[in-house]
């Protein structure tokens, strides 16, 4: 599948389209959703965006390099997968495996000009693992890629988070009618109908609990605000629209920075008043 076929996730597939094309693509990204969200397949289509010389941007899918990224044989390609322990009660990234990668990341490309890592279950690395890790996002070498794909970007350390691009990825095909897309769409009304500021942050006070409630509660805004952009709907103008995705977008930003989720979502909600 190419970059375009990814669509239905948001916006990350278009803006990592548009960074190729204006040759302002970051080293390192991290592709973050749940573990329903094709984040594999996601970082090899970007791969093929990065590689493909027939269709640059979004990848073709037909020539010898997209075939290669789609059979795990493209040279300058180095998968990091999680493994089971001993005991087989969980998976996590080996650190010798991140050791390897490093290394091979040194190495001059053979089959282009770029070295890509993908590095599964990102948020699995220990942090041994990933203080190491850091010495290649400080210091890459040119045309180096690394993409981190993470179910929760909140156990990677600050420092890795600080240093990548964070690609939140949402199926909003899907629409799961869950609660905290119930609680999206009575939020989103409360607004419409021009409710007051205290009566909407005492429902979400009541609802939200934690970073983890702030997080998925956001999921559930763009899932919503997805609906409205597919159904053309006339409550929002398409302006009004990309910029409440955006506020979504930014709200979750300053929550993986560390920043109180309930001051985000407040902020996030006077600027849907707006």
């Amino acid at each position: 599948m190419s970059l375009s076929d990814y669509s239905r996730y948001g916006g990350a597939a278009e803006k990592l389209s548009a960074a190729v094309h204006s040759g302002r693509t970051s080293h390192a990204y991290i592709f973050e959703g749940d573990n329903n969200i094709d984040k594999m397949g996601f970082a090899k289509a970007f791969a093929k965006a990065l590689l493909c010389e027939e269709k640059p941007g979004e990848g073709c899918d037909r020539c010898a390099t997209c075939r290669k990224i789609d059979n795990d044989n493209y040279e300058d390609i180095y998968l990091v997968v999680p493994v089971w322990n001993e005991s087989k009660t969980k998976q996590a990234v080996r650190d010798e495996n991140v050791l390897e990668m490093q290394s091979n990341l040194k190495t001059r490309p053979t089959g282009g000009d770029r070295n890509i890592a993908i590095i599964e279950g990102g948020d699995t690395m220990s942090p041994t693992a990933q203080n190491r890790l850091l010495k290649t996002l400080e210091e890459p070498n040119p045309g180096t890629v690394i993409m981190i794909l993470s179910e929760n970007p909140e156990y990677l350390l600050p420092t890795i988070n600080s240093r990548c691009i964070n690609c939140r990825l949402i199926d909003f095909e899907a629409g799961p009618d869950n609660k905290m897309v119930s609680l999206a769409r009575e939020i989103i009304d409360m607004v419409l109908e021009r409710e007051f500021f205290f009566d909407i942050k005492k429902k979400l006070d009541g609802k939200l609990k934690n970073r983890r409630d702030g997080l998925a509660f956001l999921d559930g805004m763009e899932t919503v605000l997805g609906e409205y952009i597919r159904d053309n709907s006339e409550l929002f103008t398409k302006e009004k629209l990309i910029r409440a995705i955006d506020s979504v977008e930014k709200a979750r930003s300053n929550i993986l920075k560390n920043i109180s989720y309930k001051y985000s979502i407040r902020d996030l909600i006077l600027k849907l008043e707006e």
